[in-house]
C-alpha cells in the first residue's frame, strides 16, 4: 500500500498551482498510486511551499544572477537580510507572505488613523467656528435672560399656587380609585352568598372555551355539507360538457370523411400527372401505332382506375358510418359509467354525513355533561375566592409600598431633569477638551483659547526656522565640497584628473576596491560549484525532473531503489 494513498489531485494539483507549476490538465492518479512515487510525493507536498520554491520569474533571475557570477554564500546572503534588517526596521523579505499582510494591515491601519486625524482636524475647525457663533449668541443671550428673569419670578408666584390646586385635585382622585377598588373587592368576596352578583362573573369561567370549540365545529360542519353539495352541481355541469363533447366528436367524424376523400381524389391526379411526366420524359420517335394502342391502353386504365373509385368511395363511406356508430355508442356507456359513478359517491357521501352527525350528536352529549361538572367546579371556585380575600389585603399593602417607592424613584427623577436643565453642557464639552476640570466660566475659555492659539503660532514659527536652518547647512555643504569636487573633475570633460596626485590615489584605492569585489564574486561562485557538486542525493536534480521529465525520475528512482533493497 502507498504512503500517501489518502491525497488525490483534489489536494495535489491545487498544490502545483500554488507553487506556479503548469500541470497543463492532467491527472497524477498514476503517480499518487506508485509506492516508488509515494514518499517523495509526501515529502515535496511537506516540505515545498511559496517560500522555499522559486517562481519562473525567480528561476530566469536565478540563471541570469548565476551566469554573471554574482551569487553569494550562505554566510554573506544572511548577513546582508540581517543588514537591511537593521536597517529598515519592520521590512517584508520577498515570499514572506504573513509579513507582507502584517504590513499591509499597519498600511491600513495608519491610513484609518490618517483619516481619524483628518476628521478630528475639520471637527476643530467646525468647533472653532460654532465657538465664535456661540460667542455672538451670547452676547444676545444674556440680555434676553435679564429681561426673562423678571418675568420667571412673576410666573413662579402663580405656578406655585396652581400646583397646591392641583395637588388637592389629585389626592380626591386617588381617594376614590381607592374606594372604588375596595367595593370590588368586598362585591367579589360575597358572591358566593349571593347568585344574582355569581352570574356577573360567570363570563370568566371556562365555558368561552366550549362555546369556541363548539363554533368551530358547526363552521367545519357547513363546509363539508356545502362542499359535497357543491361537487353534485359540478356533477350536473359535467354531464352537459359529454353532451357538448359528443356533438364536437360528431362534426370531427365528418371532417375527417371529408379530408380522406379529398385526399384520395388528389392522390389520383398526383398519379396522372406522373404518368404524363415520364412518358413525356421516354418520348423519343415514336410511332403512330404505338401512340394509338399507349391512348387505348391509357383510356382502359382510366376506365379501371374510374371503377376503383367508386368502390372505394362507396367502402369509406360504409367504413366512415361504422366508425362514428361505434364511437356513439362508447360515449354512451361512457356516459353512463360516469352518471353512475357519480351517483354512487354521493351515496357514499351522505352515508359519511350519517355518520359524522351521529358522532357530532355523541359529542354534544358528552359536552353537555362536562358542562355541568364544570358548574360545580364553579361553585367551588367561588368558595375559593372568599378564601383568597385576605391574600388580597396583602397585596393591596404591597401595592401601596410599590406606589410610594415609585413616588420616590419619580421625585429623584425630577431632580436629575432639573440639574440636567441647570448645566450647560456645551461650556463642559468645550473645558473637556482643552483640558480644563472644575471650572465654568466662559472668561477663563477664552483665555485658554486664546493661549492655544499662541502656542499654534510658536510652533509654526519653530518649524519655519527648523527649514531656514536645513537650507542654510546645505548650502554650507555644497560651499564646502565644491574644492573636492573642482580637485576631482576636469573641466568640461567631467573625467578624473590624470595629473593629480590626490586624484590618482583615490583612482588606484577605487581599482583596489573592485579587484577585492570580483575576488568574493569568484569565490562565491567556486562555493555554489563546490556545494551543487557536494548535493549526493540530488535533491535538487529530482525537483527538475519531477516538473520537466518524469520518465527519468522514475527511471532514477528505480535505480536507487534497486541499490537501497538489493
Amino acid at each position: 500500500m502507498n504512503g500517501i494513498h489518502d491525497m488525490s489531485d483534489e489536494e495535489f494539483v491545487p498544490f502545483l498551482h500554488s507553487l506556479g507549476v503548469e500541470t497543463y490538465k492532467k491527472s497524477f492518479e498514476w503517480m499518487l498510486n506508485d509506492r516508488e512515487f509515494a514518499s517523495v510525493l509526501r515529502w515535496l507536498h511537506n516540505n515545498l511551499d511559496h517560500n522555499n520554491a522559486l517562481t519562473a520569474r525567480e528561476e530566469c533571475r536565478f540563471i541570469d544572477i548565476e551566469k554573471k557570477g554574482q551569487l553569494l554564500s550562505p554566510e554573506d546572503l544572511e548577513a546582508s537580510i540581517l543588514n537591511i534588517q537593521e536597517q529598515y526596521q519592520g521590512i517584508c523579505l520577498p515570499g514572506d507572505k504573513e509579513g507582507k499582510e502584517d504590513v499591509e494591515m499597519e498600511i491600513k491601519m495608519m491610513q484609518e488613523q490618517l483619516h481619524v486625524l483628518e476628521k478630528q482636524e475639520r471637527v476643530l475647525a467646525d468647533l472653532k467656528r460654532q465657538n465664535e457663533q456661540v460667542k455672538e449668541e451670547l452676547s444676545l443671550e444674556v440680555s434676553k435672560l435679564n429681561s426673562a428673569y423678571q418675568q420667571y419670578k412673576e410666573d413662579e408666584s402663580a405656578a406655585g399656587e396652581e400646583c397646591l390646586s392641583l395637588a388637592k385635585e389629585v389626592e380626591t382622585i386617588t381617594n376614590g380609585v381607592i374606594d372604588v377598588i375596595s367595593d370590588a373587592l368586598e362585591m367579589y368576596g360575597n358572591c358566593h352568598c349571593d347568585k344574582e352578583t355569581a352570574k356577573k362573573f360567570f363570563t370568566f369561567g371556562p365555558f368561552e372555551t366550549y362555546r369556541q370549540s363548539q363554533l368551530l365545529f358547526r363552521s367545519h360542519f357547513d363546509l363539508y355539507a356545502s362542499k359535497k353539495f357543491m361537487k353534485r352541481q359540478n356533477d350536473t355541469t359535467s354531464d352537459e360538457e359529454l353532451r357538448s363533447a359528443l356533438v364536437e366528436a360528431k362534426s370531427m367524424e365528418e371532417r375527417l370523411s371529408e379530408a380522406m376523400c379529398s385526399y384520395i381524389q388528389s392522390k389520383a391526379e398526383l398519379c396522372g400527372e406522373q404518368a404524363k411526366v415520364s412518358l413525356v420524359a421516354n418520348y423519343k420517335d415514336v410511332h403512330p401505332s404505338q401512340i394509338t394502342s399507349c391512348l387505348m391502353e391509357a383510356q382502359s386504365a382510366v376506365d379501371l382506375l374510374e371503377q376503383e373509385e367508386a368502390i372505394l368511395y362507396q367502402q369509406l363511406h360504409g367504413a366512415v358510418k361504422q366508425l362514428v356508430e361505434e364511437r356513439t355508442s362508447l360515449a354512451v356507456e361512457t356516459t353512463a359509467c360516469c352518471a353512475l359513478a357519480v351517483r354512487q359517491q354521493v351515496h357514499a357521501d351522505l352515508s359519511q354525513l350519517l355518520s359524522a352527525c351521529q358522532a357530532a350528536l355523541l359529542l354534544d352529549r358528552g359536552v353537555y355533561l362536562a358542562l355541568r361538572r364544570e358548574l360545580r367546579a364553579l361553585e367551588e371556585l367561588l368558595q375559593l375566592a372568599a378564601q383568597l380575600r385576605g391574600y388580597v389585603a396583602a397585596e393591596a399593602q404591597a401595592v401601596c409600598c410599590r406606589m410610594d417607592s415609585m413616588n420616590e424613584i419619580c421625585a429623584e427623577h425630577d431632580a436629575c431633569e432639573m440639574k440636567l436643565q441647570s448645566s450647560d453642557i456645551l461650556l463642559e464639552s468645550l473645558f473637556h477638551i482643552l483640558g480644563v476640570q472644575g471650572n465654568n466660566d466662559p472668561n477663563a475659555l477664552v483665555k485658554l483659547y486664546s493661549e492655544l492659539e499662541n502656542r499654534v503660532k510658536d510652533l509654526q514659527e519653530a518649524v519655519a526656522d527648523g527649514y531656514k536652518k536645513k537650507e542654510t547647512l546645505s548650502d554650507d555643504f555644497k560651499s564646502s565640497t565644491q574644492s573636492l569636487r573642482a580637485t576631482l573633475w576636469d573641466g568640461c570633460t567631467t573625467q578624473p584628473r590624470a595629473w593629480d596626485r590626490a586624484a590618482a590615489a583615490l583612482t588606484h584605492a577605487l581599482k583596489q576596491h573592485m579587484d577585492t569585489v570580483d575576488k568574493r564574486v569568484v569565490e562565491a561562485s567556486n562555493r555554489f560549484t563546490t556545494v551543487k557538486n557536494g548535493d549526493k542525493q540530488c535533491y535538487r536534480k529530482l525537483w527538475q525532473w519531477f516538473l520537466t521529465d518524469p520518465a527519468r525520475l522514475l527511471s532514477a528512482l528505480k535505480n536507487a531503489n534497486c541499490k537501497v533493497f538489493p
